[in-house]
């Protein structure tokens, strides 16, 4: 048995989409703090918190967009 070392690099998220992504540009259109506060109420409720309900909203906000630019690429 031999030891092979390990090394471990972080990645931070916001330098992974750059800078003009329509995502950052959705970032300022939409105001959804009203969405995250009335989320957080409801989950205030639940011991278990897992992600977050807020950050499991976006992600399916963000699969939605990405399904719904996928279809009209398909029509164009």
């Amino acid at each position: 048995m031999s030891f092979e070392p390990k090394q471990m690099e972080m990645i931070c998220l916001e330098d992974l989409v750059p800078e003009g992504h329509i995502y950052r540009k959705f970032q300022t259109l939409w105001n959804l703090e009203s969405v995250r506060v009335d989320l957080e109420r409801l989950e205030a409720d639940y011991d278990h918190k897992g992600y977050g309900i807020f950050r499991m909203f976006l992600c399916l906000l963000i699969q939605f967009l990405e399904d719904l630019r996928r279809g009209l690429v398909r029509v164009c």
